[in-house]
């Protein structure tokens, strides 16, 4: 076997064990899924690890999967590595990445968990196929990280239009208004919102535009809103608009509603993620009622 797999190496190849390519070029297992390898290392920090430390990474993960699914045709099972599953903001990783899945119908992604942690993409990928799983690493070719290199798979073209998802019916446990927007400011790093005072500026210019607002997430005062993605959800897919920054449920909101009726704000002069520039890419709107001093 060694001989074949130098043999393979020689032209660039390499021996999946148990792996088979679609008529659509597609690299999936003998059941038909497709094995995608979230990566371990950071893309914008040296010898740094990706860890998913927030919410809105768990969502961005998964939603990968999602939409290379409905694009493909195949179930995606996404493979998380030891740091993916421990420490974070609430010290709920595990708990959190099972309930981000639980938004999405259970015939296209699935998680696995492994008990191991890669000090490399290559050893990560060596690891997964040492057993079985003929997994690739992704990358981003629209707005790659600092030290981003291409990889297997190219994932950005399957994030410019987002199959949405359906929200499960949870209006007998919620008191929605009539016509209103959600709306959530808070992240966990304070250069990626507005000054609170800049907030309810711009909060008043929108119920000037006829709409209640609703807030979800960690100032919400209803816990549903506050603990409970299935009921931001089904809130975010009955809101006209969905009115924040670059956080989690940015990304939850790529899900429900169509990108135009996504408003996002951000300070000229501050950080603006890849998440960012990709979702004004796609047709969100940037600072609506509010201009950068």
């Amino acid at each position: 076997m060694f001989w074949f797999k130098r043999f393979l190496s020689h032209f660039g190849l390499k021996y999946i064990p148990h792996a088979v390519r679609t008529e659509a070029g597609l690299l999936v297992d003998a059941a038909g899924r497709k094995h995608i390898a979230i990566r371990a290392r950071s893309t914008n920090r040296k010898r740094a690890p990706f860890t998913a430390p927030g919410l809105g990474d768990r969502i961005h993960c998964v939603t990968m999967g999602w939409a290379f699914s409905k694009a493909n045709g195949v179930r995606v099972v996404l493979h998380l590595n030891r740091k993916k599953l421990s420490g974070g903001q609430f010290g709920n990783k595990r708990d959190s990445w099972n309930e981000v899945l639980s938004l999405f119908p259970p015939d296209n992604v699935e998680l696995m968990m492994h008990d191991y942690e890669p000090r490399s993409e290559r050893s990560w990928i060596s690891y997964l196929e040492s057993r079985g799983f003929p997994a690739e690493i992704y990358w981003y070719q629209d707005h790659p990280g600092r030290f981003e290199t291409p990889q297997p798979l190219e994932i950005s073209q399957y994030l410019r239009n987002i199959p949405r998802l359906a929200a499960e019916d949870l209006g007998h446990e919620l008191a929605l208004p009539a016509r209103f927007v959600t709306v959530q400011w808070d992240s966990i790093q304070n250069g990626r919102t507005l000054p609170v005072e800049r907030q309810e500026e711009v909060m008043e210019r929108y119920r000037r535009d006829g709409y209640e607002t609703v807030v979800v997430g960690g100032r919400a005062s209803d816990p549903l809103l506050k603990n409970s993605l299935r009921h931001i959800a089904y809130a975010m897919s009955k809101a006209e608009l969905h009115v924040g920054v670059d956080s989690a449920f940015m990304h939850m909101a790529f899900l429900y509603l169509p990108y135009e009726r996504i408003h996002l704000y951000n300070q000229r002069k501050r950080f603006q993620s890849h998440h960012l520039l990709r979702a004004l890419d796609a047709g969100c709107v940037l600072n609506h009622h509010y201009e950068d001093e």
